[in-house]
């Protein structure tokens, strides 16, 4: 049973430190973002979520179950800049 909790407790500080990974990717991003001239941060956010649309599209023909993971992660990404 201890052996279980360590277990647990190993994948909590995982997750805990992937989602940090996450939060220092966003910063930066949205940092390039605000280092860009007005005019073409549209054209670079665009460029983004075209580039998110291929990925998802590339994870559906080779392994759905991945597309779905990273659709869900982007959407996490991008709910939690907001």
């Amino acid at each position: 049973m201890e052996n279980l909790e360590q277990r647990l407790d190993y994948l909590e500080e995982s997750n805990d430190v992937l989602r940090m990974q996450n939060r220092v990717l966003a910063v930066a991003l949205q940092g390039f973002l605000r280092a860009l001239p007005q005019d073409l941060v549209e054209t670079v956010v665009e460029s983004v979520q075209a580039a998110f649309e291929d990925e998802v599209a590339e994870l559906n023909y080779s392994n759905g179950v991945y597309a779905d993971l990273f659709h869900e992660a982007v959407e996490e990404f991008f709910r939690d800049k907001r």
